[in-house]
């Protein structure tokens, strides 16, 4: 993730073009695959069981594409907002809170599939809305760490912006 202070904001986006690479490598593949099983084929079978495959790979590239689409949080003490932003191939979302309902900021912490911890930061609001600064989840806690530290450091210095205690 990227953090930048200007005009006396915080903007922190994430880089999700390697993500989003190795989702299309997968689309790739399986159109691949559906043209090879419709071309080439030597008989019924191969033909559909490569067709399956082939569209079970565009599935998924698609599916993670559209599941893990870019982010830009930005706060702005000035216009007492967060302004959070997601696109992707499929559109835009864009959502704005009060920073003064920013209750706090952590680390969301879950289980990956595959075994270990996975990471990544998120903005409380109220006692009951979470806001991850972005879908995407880390394997070390290092960078959703250096996120939540910045944006802790950029409150303490917001003027008039008193974070309420979190849970």
């Amino acid at each position: 993730m990227k953090v930048e202070r200007a005009d006396g904001r915080l903007v922190i986006s994430d880089r999700p073009m390697p993500f989003w690479a190795f989702y299309a490598f997968f689309i790739a593949g399986g159109l691949m695959a559906l043209y090879l099983s419709v071309s080439q084929a030597p008989d019924l079978l191969t033909a559909a069981l490569g067709s399956v495959i082939g569209l079970g790979n565009i599935a998924g590239g698609t599916w993670m594409l559209r599941r893990e689409p870019a982010s830009v949080v930005e706060v702005d003490p000035s216009t007492n907002q967060v302004r959070v932003v997601r696109w992707g191939l499929i559109g835009r979302r864009e959502r704005i809170h009060a920073l003064d309902t920013l209750a706090g900021v952590d680390i969301e912490v879950t289980e990956h599939s595959d075994g270990g911890n996975v990471y990544r930061p998120r903005l409380s609001f109220g006692t009951a809305e979470h806001v991850p600064v972005s879908l995407f989840w880390y394997q070390t806690e290092a960078a959703g760490r250096a996120v939540v530290d910045e944006l802790k450091e950029f409150l303490a210095g917001a003027p008039g912006h008193r974070p309420r205690p979190s849970g």
